[in-house]
């Protein structure tokens, strides 16, 4: 097994798109951003693609500083306003936005108007406006798109949590989850279905999709649920140190799969004294389901046993989803992929391809060039990933079938239920691979 840290520029959305996400992941937020208008142009379109808000309908696309986009709002600053300040536009903008009665406005500095040292906080003040208001004076210019969203998160709720010291018996936030997410709805909608089954609540979903008096009363939670140690693992030690609410250890796998998802919700199911019966007869279902159309696959074909296969995605998602593959399928993990890494998830992969003897190479946020190279070193006849993996295989002589499980990917339509998590997502998962390696030539 080998690690392979890139050392070019890469292609991921960056902590500028992570802050922005997590204002957008409120419902009645509200986010301006201070910085040119090509800045703004893409969030604002994949946050109007990727979650639809109450509000959106009511505004004037062409009003001053939307420029024909529905969400996110500029300040659209030029040469002038990098010499002179942008507090006049953002101003002007703030209180433009007031009218519009959103519940919070978020206002975050592009990396340029970050250097010149406005003070957002101060501009806000000055502007005497009445809506709650939260600044992000720098996002950290080359951060990550999950240490951008975490650190813009906890800025939020230190602005608008209610801290209560009474618990709401059985309850949770979930936390790690963003709007920018591919399939985080369906996601969301199994975790839930699931906690629902074993007679537990959620108090609140960490700014993706949640409305601000959920997130207000997420101190009342007992218990916070990581779905993904990179996007929540900051957020669940802060919320642990102000409001006293434990999380589940960040060791256990992100619930994809049969075995990750009943060592998941075991551990939720343990912590409340609850028994696991549920989940075995979920886990037992899927089994079940899934277990004849494997069967028929077997009987005209040699097998999935031993098909080559390539995962790219963050650092929980790709250990759980190598784990499934490998254990319950028999696929072979020829080349692996994390885009974003957390430190738990990434030393658990490297270990796990150690302790079976699997030498599939690990990139690290791999650049176009590397993936490229290694998908043609290592020829995989499966590729799950984002669009991104997917264009960049159709250039090789023989592409692998491909399936989508992260972002960004915008060319799917979904409109039913089909998470890619929990025991649903297992079903997906199967569905999906089934139908991709029928056009395999391996077989």
């Amino acid at each position: 097994m080998m690690m392979n840290n890139s050392s070019k520029a890469s292609h991921r959305p960056d902590s500028l798109i992570g802050a922005i996400a997590a204002f957008e992941g409120i419902q009645e937020a509200c986010t301006l951003l201070n910085g040119p208008i090509g800045c703004k142009t893409y969030p604002a379109y994949m946050s109007s693609l990727m979650a639809s808000h109450p509000q959106s309908v009511d505004v004037n696309y062409f009003a001053d500083f939307y420029f024909g986009q529905p969400r996110i709002p500029c300040t659209y600053i030029d040469e002038t306003d990098f010499v002179y300040g942008s507090e006049p536009k953002v101003t002007q903008a703030l209180k433009q936005l007031e009218q519009n009665k959103h519940g919070l406005i978020g206002v975050i500095n592009h990396s340029g108007t970050s250097i010149i040292g406005d003070d957002l906080t101060q501009i806000i003040q000055n502007a005497n406006i009445k809506t709650l208001s939260v600044a992000i004076d720098s996002t950290g210019f080359t951060g990550t798109y999950a240490s951008g969203f975490q650190d813009a998160v906890i800025k939020i709720l230190d602005h608008i949590l209610i801290k209560r010291n009474q618990k709401i018996s059985r309850t949770v936030n979930i936390i790690g989850s963003t709007i920018f997410h591919y399939n985080w709805e369906n996601d969301l909608a199994e975790i839930k279905r699931m906690l629902k089954l074993l007679g537990i609540h959620t108090v609140s979903v960490i700014c993706a999709g949640e409305s601000i008096s959920n997130l207000q009363r997420a101190s009342q939670a007992e218990l916070n649920l990581v779905l993904n140690e990179e996007y929540g693992d900051k957020i669940a030690s802060y919320l642990e140190n102000k409001c006293g609410i434990p999380h589940i250890d960040l060791n256990l796998q992100a619930p994809y799969g049969l075995s990750a998802s009943e060592a998941w919700f075991k551990a939720v199911a343990d912590f409340f004294d609850i028994s696991s019966e549920t989940i075995t007869l979920e886990s037992s279902r899927v089994r079940k389901k899934c277990y004849p159309a494997l069967a028929r696959v077997s009987s005209f074909t040699s097998s999935l046993r031993g098909m080559p296969f390539a995962v790219f995605g963050d650092s929980s998602q790709v250990y759980a989803l190598t784990t499934f593959l490998y254990e319950y399928l028999g696929m072979l993990p020829v080349v692996v992929g994390i885009k974003e890494s957390g430190p738990k998830n990434s030393e658990s992969i490297k270990a796990y391809l150690s302790r079976n003897l699997l030498n599939a190479p690990v990139l690290v946020n791999p650049d176009q060039y590397e993936l490229m190279d290694y998908l043609r070193k290592t020829t995989p006849s499966l590729l799950l990933g984002s669009g991104i993996e997917k264009n960049i295989s159709l250039l090789l002589p023989s592409p692998p079938q491909f399936i989508p499980i992260t972002f960004p990917y915008h060319e799917r339509v979904t409109l039913t239920n089909r998470p890619l998590m929990g025991f649903n997502g297992v079903l997906t998962l199967i569905e999906d691979i089934l139908n991709a390696v029928r056009h395999v030539k391996y077989w």
